[in-house]
């Protein structure tokens, strides 16, 4: 994956991650509503840049080229 996309999943994820702060400092009914829905997608994409890391830490080995 591209560097810069990762770059815009992370900002992402801080973004709900503010998002989902700031709406439980207010103590608004909205927290209710939707605190745990973002905290759930903020999570989401934490794995998906965790698997992404895994396959970039895979992917530098290129196994096709090694002497036996």
């Amino acid at each position: 994956m591209k560097a810069i996309l990762k770059k815009k999943l992370e900002k992402a994820v801080n973004f709900i991650r503010e998002v989902h702060d700031d709406i439980e400092a207010e103590g608004a009914e909205d927290l209710d509503n939707y605190g745990s829905r973002l905290e759930d997608l903020a999570v989401e994409l934490d794995d998906i840049l965790e698997e992404i890391e895994r396959g970039n830490d895979e992917e530098d080995v290129d196994d096709r080229f090694q002497v036996e």
